[in-house]
């Protein structure tokens, strides 16, 4: 009854999305758009084959944080990859991210608490990827932002401030926020517990419940920076996930190319970044919803791209970022002789073995 219910709260919000994305377009409009290139399908199924080098390059990175337990195999790493984000994308409550955690336990016996040390350390360099991501988008397409509005001030506060002056202020903040980004996993790595007790002084006036996600938090990526033996594996991760991050600034270019709507890698990288924090929100699978109207917004809002040209590059970026990794996770499956009985059962095995009790 909890899962119904929370589901059925999830796909309210994709569905809010999707309105709030297509409440003020032409549907067919749109449509006639995306029909009118059909002539360009060599970009298309360059598209398709860019995202699948980014889930093939994320199990390339997969492979270097399981460094320390040789016998599996780069094949194996891509497969659970590609079998992880297919279960993100047609599956509620985010599957996949269970079947990643739990497909080491199931195939190798390792303990489930270094299985998810894994899995967060992937996360980590999302995380870092993330911060450089923004610092630099600011940084080398801030004077591109938000053309149409640049001569008009902008009241906030109570104050008149002009759009440079903001972005200025954004270009400041974001290196701030990469310092302390990286200055809190540096504390991580370093002074776990001493972290915990900061931000514990913060999030134990909010309850029991609070003290102990954030207490969670910690231990997860404090543990997946543990996985490393030697800065080489760390280095390669890192490289990986430059790749793995331009194939996804590549296909915002190659789509939006399309329609003649020509961004730089950095404004590329901005609506990359934006997709990326509207889709971290609660929402149904395949990022229905918040994906759309995060790209719809961050190029007609940042680059002053008309909403019906906006929508259709979302609609395609949406459609080039799903299927592809659904096929690729599904000839996954079958090459590992997985059924969907195994998201069920990963998530059943989560729940009853807790990790704090599998280290």
């Amino acid at each position: 009854m909890k899962r119904f219910a929370i589901l059925s709260i999830l796909i309210l919000i994709s569905l809010g999305c999707l309105w709030f994305t297509f409440r003020n377009v032409n549907f067919g409009e749109v449509m006639s758009m995306i029909t009118s290139k059909a002539s360009s399908w060599p970009w298309f199924l360059a598209s398709g084959m860019v995202m699948m080098m980014n889930i093939i390059f994320r199990g390339f990175r997969y492979h270097r944080i399981l460094a320390s337990v040789p016998e599996v195999s780069l094949k194996r790493c891509i497969t659970i990859t590609s079998i992880m984000f297919l279960g993100n994308s047609i599956l509620p409550l985010r599957a996949g991210e269970a079947i990643r955690v739990y497909l080491p336990y199931r195939l190798y016996s390792i303990p489930l608490a270094t299985s998810m040390a894994f899995h967060g350390a992937d996360r980590l360099f999302d995380m870092i990827a993330m911060l450089v991501l923004l610092t630099l988008s600011l940084w080398f397409a801030g004077d591109t932002i938000a053309p149409a509005a640049r001569t008009h001030p902008v009241e906030m506060f109570g104050h008149s401030y002009t759009f440079d002056g903001l972005v200025e202020l954004a270009q400041g903040s974001s290196i701030l926020i990469l310092l302390v980004g990286l200055g809190g996993i540096l504390a991580v790595c370093l002074i776990p517990e001493q972290l915990k007790r900061f931000m514990g002084f913060f999030s134990r006036p909010l309850g029991e419940r609070w003290l102990r996600a954030t207490n969670g938090f910690v231990d997860h990526l404090h543990s997946g920076i543990a996985v490393f033996r030697n800065p080489r594996d760390f280095i390669l991760g890192g490289f990986w996930t430059f790749l793995l991050w331009w194939m996804v600034i590549l296909n915002v270019q190659i789509l939006s190319g399309v329609f003649g709507v020509d961004l730089t890698w950095a404004q590329a990288g901005m609506v990359v970044f934006l997709v990326a924090v509207a889709v971290s929100l609660p929402q149904a699978p395949g990022y229905v919803g918040p994906f759309h109207l995060g790209f719809q917004m961050s190029l007609s809002i940042c680059f002053g791209v008309a909403i019906p040209t906006a929508t259709a590059i979302a609609y395609l970026a949406h459609f080039f970022q799903i299927v592809p990794v659904i096929l690729l996770g599904f000839i996954c499956m079958s090459i590992e002789g997985i059924s969907f009985s195994s998201f069920t059962e990963a998530q059943q095995t989560l729940e009853a073995e807790p990790i704090e009790d599998q280290a």
